[in-house]
């Protein structure tokens, strides 16, 4: 098998690295995949780096390197190298590169799995073999990760003396008891006063202010434009980051960030799962996922609404569409509430 090491270092050098602080550009996340990776499978197919590039799609220069470092475009997102590797370049939000790392993981530990895998890929493809063994691995990862990311980190906020939520599609998890889908990240609804607690209670984590498309180390209290604290830490445990996102709930109120006008009794945006978790409810979260105007809905934010619509209560769902006709009028998703 070709070093996949190496040639994930010389893409971090090359392209740069986006954690580095040095600019809007460069590698995100970057990680091995695809079935070609796995010792038992490793005949079927060319090994992959699956890549979480800034910008989403190569610039004209990122494409120059990559070809200086060898490597052969076969489509915008889809490059192979001479060595015998294939590099993936993951559409963000998608959810793919998260769904690939759960199959590669229940492959992995299930070899009766990975055989079966094997016939359906050389009957069908790989693309027909994904599809068929995705629900049995999303299974696999509600059972061995799960919302075990949230039970870390309401540990973590439990001395935490202001209010704060759980939000986006884990609290879309907690509303319906039970985990979906890998996600990528975790977000946190946090009230703006509660940084001093932040910046002791995460002292050993690393914590990034996106600013501008650029990440900045975050040393203390943000601006009222600035809403967003990405945290890493080694431990963490299926998801690459934890989103905090300031908002202010003061006087018992949750704002809409896009709108202030728009609020909620926090009483009510604040609802708690059956662990004693609080989650942002369910239909401030569809709100969020409806994109802003102009923007198309995300594959994962469209399923998203489709598998929590029935669950809505009556009054949810008239606060959603009387919001989203405030918001967006005309949006697709009014026809079905």
């Amino acid at each position: 098998m070709p070093d996949l090491n190496q040639a994930a270092q010389a893409l971090r050098l090359t392209l740069g690295d986006f954690l580095d602080r040095s600019g809007p550009e460069g590698v995100f996340h970057l990680a091995p995949g695809g079935p070609g990776v796995l010792p038992a499978l490793a005949d079927l197919d060319l090994p992959e780096l699956h890549l979480d590039l800034l910008p989403e799609v190569p610039t004209p220069t990122q494409q120059h390197l990559l070809t200086r470092l060898g490597y052969l475009s076969l489509d915008a997102l889809t490059w192979s190298h001479p060595g015998g590797w294939r590099l993936v370049i993951c559409i963000h939000g998608s959810g793919w590169r998260a769904n690939q790392a759960a199959l590669s993981t229940w492959l992995r530990e299930e070899p009766a799995a990975a055989q079966v895998y094997r016939q359906v890929f050389q009957r069908d493809g790989r693309i027909s073999a994904d599809k068929t063994f995705l629900p049995a691995a999303l299974s696999h990862y509600e059972r061995t990760i799960g919302l075990q990311p949230l039970a870390d980190l309401a540990t973590t906020l439990s001395s935490l003396t202001t209010p704060w939520m759980f939000a986006a599609g884990m609290a879309l998890d907690l509303h319906l008891g039970r985990v979906a889908r890998p996600h990528d990240d975790l977000d946190i609804i946090l009230d703006r006063s509660a940084q001093e607690e932040v910046i002791r209670l995460l002292k050993d984590w690393r914590l990034d202010v996106p600013t501008d498309g650029v990440y900045q180390p975050y040393r203390g209290h943000l601006y009222p434009s600035q809403h967003q604290i990405h945290a890493r830490h080694p431990e963490l445990q299926g998801i690459l980051l934890v989103d905090l996102l300031l908002s202010d709930l003061s006087e018992g109120t949750w704002r809409y960030r896009r709108d202030p006008q728009i609020t909620l009794p926090l009483s009510r945006a604040r609802q708690w799962s059956r662990q004693g978790w609080p989650y942002l409810a369910s239909e401030v979260v569809l709100l969020f996922k409806a994109a802003s105007v102009g923007r198309k809905i995300r594959d994962k934010d469209q399923a998203d609404f489709d598998r929590v619509r029935p669950s809505l209560s009556a009054t949810s769902l008239e606060w959603l569409k009387k919001t989203l006709t405030l918001t967006q009028p005309g949006h697709v998703w009014l026809e079905e509430l």
